[in-house]
């Protein structure tokens, strides 16, 4: 992972918006994030480790929620045409797969929020 830009985000700084073009998938170096509905409540956070942003991995992808840096934070991230090589190279029907869990994701997201 040593070929991915690293961003720093302050406490209380969004790193993206509900509704926005997935661009980028992060990997969550240090810190917790919070994920935040289209109308501002918290509704989760996602703990050092883990990764959020997964819509990026689409073509076309859009944010269904905002998430917002829970104290100081560091991120690996990854563009999406980085994140597809990254799935390729281990399989190409694993990017194909992993596109339409997605979007199965995004359509439950969107039943519970409607």
């Amino acid at each position: 992972m040593s070929q991915f830009t690293v961003e720093k985000f302050l406490n209380t700084e969004f790193i993206c918006k509900s509704g926005e073009p997935a661009t980028h998938l992060y990997y969550l170096q240090e810190g917790e994030v919070e994920l935040l509905s289209a109308s501002g409540q918290v509704f989760g956070t996602i703990p050092q480790g883990q990764s959020f942003g997964e819509a990026a991995i689409m073509k076309g992808g859009i944010r269904s929620a905002s998430i917002r840096a829970k104290g100081n934070v560091v991120c690996k991230v990854i563009r999406n045409d980085q994140a597809a090589e990254l799935l390729s190279s281990f399989s190409p029907l694993l990017v194909v797969i992993m596109e339409a869990l997605l979007l199965q994701q995004a359509m439950n997201n969107s039943i519970k929020h409607a």
